[in-house]
């Protein structure tokens, strides 16, 4: 007697009509296109005019249990209408989401996409290419090896010497980095795992990533060693990293890797990348070491002044004053030195780099380094089964991530081509140019300071003096040690954390017009203890124009005005 059929089973056959059309077999047919048009469709209706910074429909954290109602439990069957689905999806849950290239956007290091790569990355992700071997991604595995050509041509490093690969983030570039260096100086880590007298320099404004990259990797706090800042102008000091590693290697340590700065995330500071090569060769040679600490460069945001070159930095091309072009010249002279670096990182998702989030390269100088990382290394068996047995090129044998999407790689060099050299300076010139003009509208107004003037970068961090606060107390603040000056950096905190709150919440998240900021709340440490926090002023949009900073100035001015007024006493 056969087993009764489910009512589940029963129906299989009437609802297989709506499964399958989820699955299209050929393209010509596909819908992906359409539904796409549809989601895009019900963006346009929330913003007819477009160019809000967040797309409407936010109800922030007390609402978010009704849109979680709606979405949190599986429906029994297919979907009888795909088409409202997406739309329905679109509106509800990309609802309060920051759009990047809104002008009056100025919220973070994020970047305004540039459509031919969303496109090319959409396509990969509807083809689902996984970027394992040329045996499952066919030509698309190129596209790693075209990037790392234009970008090692870019630093002035043989394409054929250097090589890179993509990974989920600037996190991943940090991880890259530290693995090979634990490679280098501890071999034997292979088989027997991570010895505890390995160590990792990272400098006091690294972004935090650098030391949970060394925690991922089982490298403890008290192993990292962290260098300081000289601080006039944020560049790591060499002389006291020279002295703190000479104080590890007495001990015994070895120096895995060496992460410094090549645009750090509020200032863009690069360090001065040559005296770190010649300070690491100058302790191999020192202290007879067996291995060279590796050297990594941490330029996600500061690769972009690599786009430069003599051509736009000494005619008028670029269309901005020379002081604009001065500030361009001397960063693109820092962070061209990254061809001494053992490697050095890219987010093409930040700033000018045009591509969605997550697309970032890690870029070995020499790719010989790379290879250090091969799965194989300590069990032969250990090898991808659809690796380098039937591929010729197989980047699965050394990547940290197995299933690895091929549309990062795509999308990085859609970007590439669809902006070319002159596009990317043209925008860098531009968001360079708009902050100096910012940073000039703010300087003098009554209660406001640009802590950051030194910055070479388009950042703009600002504190605000409470009311009574004298003039120039805040920046008597950067440089003034003492029980007086605390005091007073806390209270500029407090004050300056209420200014955001009552900012954010009555104009920029509700879409109330103006530039929509950020706010941190450790940005410097001052010399009386204290970390001072700042208003983050973060434009990345190509279609920011000085007049968009002269309105953001005005209106932080006439903001001020009103929230000190509405204060007791």
């Amino acid at each position: 007697m056969s087993a009764p059929v489910s009512p589940r089973q029963s129906a299989w056959g009437h609802l297989m009509p709506e499964v399958r059309s989820l699955f299209p077999g050929a393209y010509a047919d596909s819908p992906f296109p359409a539904l796409c048009a549809e989601a895009f469709t019900a963006m346009a209706a929330v913003m007819p005019a477009g160019d809000l910074p967040r797309v409407p429909g936010w109800q922030g954290p007390a609402g978010y249990g009704e849109v979680l109602a709606r979405y949190a439990r599986l429906p029994e069957g297919p979907a009888s209408d795909v088409a409202a689905l997406v739309r329905d999806i679109s509106t509800d849950l990309l609802a309060g989401t920051t759009l990047w290239r809104c002008p009056e956007l100025q919220y973070n290091i994020g970047a305004a996409v540039n459509v031919a790569a969303a496109a090319a990355y959409a396509l990969a992700l509807d083809a689902n290419v996984f970027l394992i071997s040329d045996g499952q991604a066919g030509n698309a595995v190129l596209a790693e090896h075209a990037v790392a050509a234009i970008l090692a041509g870019l630093a002035g490093i043989p394409r054929d010497q250097a090589h890179g690969v993509f990974t989920f983030g600037g996190t991943g570039t940090i991880m890259y980095a530290i693995k090979a260096g634990i490679r280098k100086a501890a071999p034997e880590s292979v088989q027997s795992g991570l010895p505890l007298d390995v160590h990792v320099m990272v400098t006091r404004d690294a972004h935090f990533s650098h030391r949970a990259a060394a925690d991922w990797l089982g490298i403890g706090a008290s192993r990292v060693i962290t260098v300081p800042a000289v601080a006039r102008d944020r560049r790591t000091d060499v002389r006291a990293a020279g002295q703190i590693l000479r104080e590890r290697l007495d001990k015994g340590a070895r120096i895995a890797a060496m992460l410094i700065n090549g645009g750090t995330t509020y200032d863009h500071v690069v360090d001065d990348i040559a005296a770190f090569a010649g300070l690491r060769d100058q302790l191999v040679a020192e202290y007879r070491l067996s291995y060279r600490p590796h050297l990594h460069v941490d330029s996600v945001i500061g690769w972009g002044w690599l786009t430069l070159d003599d051509g736009a930095l000494s005619g008028p091309g670029l269309g901005v004053p020379e002081e604009t072009v001065a500030s361009l010249r001397e960063q693109h002279r820092r962070i061209s030195q990254v061809r001494l670096a053992d490697s050095w990182g890219v987010d093409f998702h930040k700033g000018i780099g045009g591509c969605p989030v997550d697309c970032s390269m890690v870029m070995f100088s020499d790719k010989a380094d790379l290879g250090l990382l091969r799965k194989g290394a300590a069990d032969e068996g250990s090898l991808h089964q659809l690796a380098a047995e039937f591929s010729s090129l197989s980047p699965v044998d050394y990547t940290l991530e197995t299933a690895r999407a091929g549309g990062k790689a795509i999308a990085a060099l859609t970007a590439l081509h669809s902006m070319g050299r002159a596009g990317f300076q043209a925008v860098l010139a531009r968001l360079v140019d708009a902050t100096r003009v910012l940073r000039g509208e703010l300087a003098g107004m009554p209660g406001v300071t640009v802590l950051n003037g030194h910055s070479l970068g388009f950042a703009t961090m600002v504190a605000l003096a409470p009311p009574g606060m004298p003039a120039g107390a805040v920046q008597a603040m950067l440089t003034v040690p003492g029980k007086d000056a605390a005091t007073a950096a806390r209270r500029c905190n407090e004050y300056l954390k209420a200014f955001f709150a009552w900012d954010n919440g009555t104009r920029m998240n509700v879409n109330g017009g103006g530039a929509v900021y950020s706010y941190s709340s450790g940005y410097l440490p001052v010399p009386s203890g204290p970390v001072l926090g700042a208003l983050k002023f973060y434009p990345t949009s190509p279609l920011i124009t000085r007049q968009h900073m002269r309105e953001a100035a005005a209106l932080l001015s006439r903001r001020k005005a009103e929230f000190d007024a509405s204060l007791p006493g």
